[in-house]
C-alpha cells in the first residue's frame, strides 16, 4: 500500500513540475552546462548546507565541473526559475551592451521593496529619467566640492587612527566604513552626521546585513515565507529608520531651498557656472529637477538618496579597506606609493586636482579592485531569447555575471592571482576589467568612488607606515564581497 501511495506521489510531482517547467526554455538549457535537476526544486539540493564563506569555492567548483560545452556558462533552476552564471568576457560584454538586459535581475526584488525603485533598481523609461536627472551631480565641478568632504573626513580619520598607531593588529573596517557613511551623507544630503544621527548610520550598516541573509536563503525569495520571519522585522525596523531620517532631511531642505534667493535649476547653469553659485549635493539637484514637467515627490527623492547612501557606503568601504591590506603585505608596493606622494605633493596638501597625477596610486587600486571587486557578482533579467552566436540564451531568466571569476581568469590576465599593479601599463582586454559594470547601466559614481579612495588612502600614507596583521582576511560572497575584516598595522610617522 505504501509503495502506491509513493508512487502517486512521485507521479504528482513529476506531472506538477511538467506543467510550471517553461519547456522551450529548458529545451534550450539541455545544450548547455547544467548540474542534475530534479522535479521541482530544481538545482536547489546542490547549494544545501553552504555558508557565505564557502560560496566562492561552491561558484567555482560548478564552473569547473560543467565547463565541457561552453567554458565559463553554467544554469542552475532554483525550483522553476531559471539563473544563468557567466564569466566569460566575450558573453558578460554581450549582455552588457545590449538594451534586451537593460533590466535587473529579480533577485534585487527584494531590495526595492526596502530602498524603492531607484536609479539602482528601476527601468526602462524611469531609469533613463533619474540617470539624466542625477548624471549632473557627478559633474567635474561638483566632484571638485565632493573633494573638500573627503579630505575633511579623511583627515579626522587620521586622528583617530593615531590611537591606533602602536603596531598592534587591528581591524580598519569599522573606522574606514564610518568615514565614508559620513562623507556619503553629507554629499549626498548637504548635512554632517554626529552622534545623535548614528541611529542612522547604524541602520544602513544593518540592513546591509539583512539584505545579504535574504540573497543566500533561496526559501526567502517566497515572500509568505519571508514575512514571517525575524530577519523581515528587523530589516523592516531599519527602513523606518532610514525613510524616517531622510524624509525629515527633505522636508527641511526643501523648506530651506523656497526661502533661498538662489533656486535656480541645474540645467540652467552652464559648465562654468555648476557648483559655482553655491555648494551643491545630490539631495538639492533632485529637489530643483523635474520628471514630465513635475517636480520629483519626496518618494522619489528619498529613494535616490537611499540608494546612493546604501550602494555606495558598503562597496567604497571594501575598495578602501582591500586596498590598505595590499598595500601592508607588499612593502616594494608602499615604498613606490610614498615616492609617488613626495614627487606630486612635496610639503604641500593634496588637491582635487593633483590626485590626477597619482598614476601608480591608480594602478595599485584598480589591481586590488581586480582581486576584491567590491560587487562580485551583478546580475541582469532577459525575458526574450537573445541569438549568442555559440548558442541562444533562454528568455524569462537571471543572467549573473561572476566578476569575481571573470577579473582572475588566466585567459585575461598572465598570473591572475597575484598581485601586480603594474599589469595595467599595458592595454587590459576589453571588459576584462569592468569592476564598476560597463554599458548602459555602469556604476554612475565610479569617480565620485575613486576620489574617495585616493584621497583617505594618500593622506593614511602621509601619516602612517603600514604593516601586515597578524590575521589573514577570508572573503564571503554576499551581495558585496565581505570579509572577516582588513587586519593592518599602523606605525606613525615622524615628520
Amino acid at each position: 500500500m505504501w509503495t502506491l501511495y509513493v508512487g502517486i506521489f512521485i507521479a504528482l510531482v513529476w506531472i506538477l513540475d511538467y506543467f510550471l517547467l517553461d519547456r522551450r526554455q529548458f529545451k534550450l538549457v539541455r545544450r548547455l552546462n547544467h548540474p542534475l535537476r530534479l522535479p521541482l526544486i530544481g538545482q536547489a539540493w546542490l547549494a544545501l548546507g553552504i555558508k557565505p564563506s564557502q560560496t566562492r569555492e561552491f561558484i567555482d567548483k560548478l564552473n569547473k565541473g560543467y565547463n565541457q560545452l561552453f567554458p565559463n556558462v553554467l544554469c542552475i533552476y532554483i525550483g522553476n526559475k531559471l539563473e544563468v552564471g557567466l564569466s566569460n568576457y566575450k558573453y558578460v560584454e554581450r549582455i552588457l551592451t545590449s538594451t534586451k538586459f537593460i533590466a535587473k535581475s529579480s533577485l534585487y526584488d527584494f531590495l526595492g521593496d526596502v530602498l524603492g525603485e531607484g536609479l539602482l533598481f528601476s527601468t526602462n523609461q524611469k531609469w533613463f529619467e533619474r540617470r539624466r536627472i542625477i548624471t549632473p551631480t557627478f559633474h567635474f565641478k561638483i566632484l571638485g566640492q565632493f573633494f573638500e568632504v573627503f579630505q575633511k573626513h579623511s583627515e579626522n580619520l587620521c586622528r583617530e587612527l593615531e590611537n591606533l598607531a602602536d603596531g598592534r593588529t587591528f581591524d580598519v573596517t569599522p573606522h574606514i566604513n564610518m568615514t565614508v557613511l559620513k562623507s556619503l551623507c553629507e554629499t549626498a544630503m548637504g548635512c554632517e552626521i554626529n552622534e545623535k544621527d548614528y541611529s542612522y548610520l547604524n541602520a544602513v550598516k544593518e540592513l546591509s546585513y539583512h539584505v545579504a541573509t535574504n540573497f543566500l536563503t533561496p526559501w526567502h525569495r517566497i515572500k509568505l515565507l519571508y514575512n514571517l520571519t525575524p530577519t523581515k522585522r528587523a530589516q523592516d525596523k531599519c527602513a523606518k529608520i532610514i525613510h524616517d531620517f531622510t524624509t525629515k532631511l527633505i522636508e527641511e531642505r526643501r523648506k530651506m531651498l523656497i526661502k533661498s534667493t538662489e533656486n535656480q535649476d541645474l540645467s540652467d547653469l552652464d559648465n562654468d557656472e555648476i557648483g559655482l553659485k553655491r555648494k551643491m549635493c545630490l539631495l538639492d539637484v533632485l529637489l530643483q529637477s523635474t520628471s514630465n514637467g513635475k517636480p520629483l515627490s519626496n518618494d522619489d527623492i528619498r529613494e535616490e538618496v537611499n540608494t546612493f547612501t546604501f550602494a555606495g557606503h558598503d562597496t567604497t568601504t571594501i575598495a578602501t579597506c582591500f586596498t590598505l591590506y595590499m598595500i601592508s603585505k607588499h612593502v616594494d608596493v608602499q615604498q613606490k606609493l610614498n615616492k609617488e606622494i613626495e614627487e606630486v605633493l612635496g610639503k604641500d596638501e593634496v588637491t582635487f586636482k593633483s590626485l590626477s597625477e597619482f598614476k601608480y596610486l591608480d594602478m595599485v587600486i584598480k589591481e586590488t579592485l581586480r582581486l576584491y571587486p567590491p560587487v562580485p557578482i551583478i546580475s541582469r533579467r532577459l525575458y526574450d531569447e537573445d541569438d549568442f552566436g555559440d548558442f541562444v540564451a533562454p528568455g524569462n531568466a537571471n543572467y549573473n555575471l561572476f566578476l569575481y571569476s571573470l577579473l582572475r581568469n588566466p585567459a585575461n590576465f598572465e598570473k591572475p592571482d597575484e598581485f601586480n599593479p603594474d599589469r595595467f601599463l599595458e592595454n587590459i582586454t576589453p571588459f576584462g576589467f569592468i569592476p564598476f559594470s560597463a554599458g548602459q547601466r555602469n556604476c554612475i559614481g565610479q569617480k565620485f568612488a575613486m576620489i574617495n579612495i585616493k584621497t583617505t588612502i594618500i593622506n593614511i600614507l602621509r601619516n602612517f607606515e603600514i604593516f601586515p596583521g597578524f590575521i589573514e582576511s577570508k572573503i564571503e560572497f554576499h551581495i558585496t564581497l565581505k570579509s572577516n575584516g582588513s587586519f593592518i598595522a599602523l606605525q606613525k610617522k615622524i615628520k
